[in-house]
């Protein structure tokens, strides 16, 4: 068996190595697939030529249509090339590439390339690029998830009886695999990306002990904007003072229980603190933050998160944690969870090895995974940290930013505080809400 591989980039869905496998007598699929590109053969000089630009046109269509009708039936697996261009554009540019890993540099340039030729205007000038995101592009390189797709993203062995979880390092039979285990909560709207890699025990223990509090933290927003949790269906909350929910019509209700001392209904407040009767620990924010990025990040970058999984797997308290930037913002909005990885490309070791960019709905946080033995530095102190917000420019030059400290380990109660503003259009109150752990 023959492979053929070539690298397919876009700015669209299309990505990814295009890997065929053929026998000697299939040889020709390779021709022919080159032809699809337009290549260019010179028999006397033994060469090909071929532009690595090519456009989406009605021209190419027919051609790929016809490269799949030839050998579907031969080479089953050349059916699924026609879903690498389902997103792309009506004469949309596209590239072909050797079959290489490509550093962020690269593929920034890639993209720009793309974005000309596509006619696409950023509202970001270069020099903004360069004096923002220069420092992560010359010290990381970035890995990103898309969780648009159609089919669910699976991580890891697929057979059963050879995995190992990536957390306790069992294997069967000492533990099961039997449970469809969600790389980042599916409270969250996390439908696509699943984690082969965890066993039924860490399974259920992370959704206990840790992401359970970190879906209670974001409950009034999974509620306010209809995310699906396990059952398909929008959460409700409710508290020892409140409900709030929405209705079949998708409106936002909030009942309020609100009594005078003599047991008189009162008027409904401008204020109001919801009692969830959740209670929560802060720093399991922290702990289910890096093992979301653990569960999506390559195998061989786990032996560097010994300690980091330890801690996050055995209950372990950390007395200090590096501050998580976090921002409230609708111009990033998104309904699935988003999660970016920059693994540091050098031996910089004033840099953290691993920093995460995690949103969901107007949420983002962006944060050092901790303990990583590719670390020389915690990243406490405040020298420390100033070095990593040097290279991160675009977390400083956006003001609206908070660092917040989740290291506190205390158990307590979640409250929301909610604000009703009158508004003049409609005349209705309309709540904006800050989430506390009191």
């Amino acid at each position: 068996m023959e492979n053929f591989k070539i690298q397919l980039f876009s700015t669209s869905q299309l990505g990814g190595v295009l890997d065929i496998g053929y026998t000697a007598e299939q040889s020709e699929v390779v021709t022919d697939l080159l032809l699809l590109f337009n290549a260019q053969f010179d028999i006397e000089k033994q060469s090909i030529g071929m532009d690595y630009k090519h456009q989406y046109t009605e021209e190419f269509k027919e051609r790929l249509n016809d490269f799949i009708n030839k050998y579907k039936k031969i080479l089953p697996q050349i059916q699924g090339l026609a879903q690498k261009f389902t997103k792309l554009k009506p004469d949309e540019w596209f590239f072909t590439l050797p079959p290489i890993d490509l550093n962020t540099k690269q593929k920034y340039a890639l993209e720009k390339e793309l974005n000309q030729l596509n006619g696409i205007e950023s509202e970001i000038t270069n020099s903004d690029i360069e004096s923002l995101f220069s420092g992560v592009m010359d010290n990381y390189e970035i890995v990103t998830f898309d969780l648009d797709k159609d089919k669910k993203i699976k991580i890891g062995e697929g057979l059963k009886n050879k995995r190992v979880c990536r957390f306790c390092k069992l294997q069967s039979p000492d533990v099961s695999f039997k449970k469809e285990a969600h790389a980042i909560s599916e409270a969250l709207g996390n439908k696509k990306l699943v984690l082969n890699e965890e066993c039924d025990l860490c399974n259920e223990f992370f959704d206990e002990y840790v992401e359970r509090d970190f879906v209670f933290y974001h409950d009034l927003v999974r509620t306010m904007f209809g995310i699906k949790n396990k059952e398909n269906k929008t959460p409700k909350m409710k508290g020892r003072n409140f409900e709030f929910f929405k209705d079949e019509d998708k409106n936002l209700n909030v009942a309020i229980v609100s009594v005078d001392e003599s047991g008189k209904s009162q008027e409904p407040p401008k204020s109001v603190s919801f009692n969830t009767d959740n209670k929560i620990r802060v720093q399991n924010i922290y702990k289910a933050l890096c093992k979301f990025a653990l569960s999506v990040m390559g195998e061989e970058f786990l032996d560097y998160f010994s300690d980091t999984i330890d801690w996050i797997r055995n209950e372990n308290v950390a007395e200090r944690l590096p501050k998580i930037a976090m921002l409230n913002s609708y111009s990033f909005f998104t309904e699935r969870p988003e999660v970016t990885l920059f693994f540091r490309n050098n031996d910089n070791y004033e840099l953290p090895f691993l920093v995460v960019e995690f949103r969901f709905t107007y949420y983002m946080y962006i944060f050092i995974v901790p303990f990583s033995s590719k670390d020389k530095v915690n990243f406490l102190d405040e020298s420390e940290y100033q070095t990593f917000l040097n290279s991160f420019n675009h977390i400083r030059a956006k003001g609206d930013f908070s660092f917040v400290d989740f290291s506190e380990n205390i158990e307590r109660e979640l409250k929301y505080t909610i604000n009703f503003e009158q508004r003049e259009t409609n005349k209705s109150m309309q709540p904006t809400a800050k989430a506390a752990a009191d």
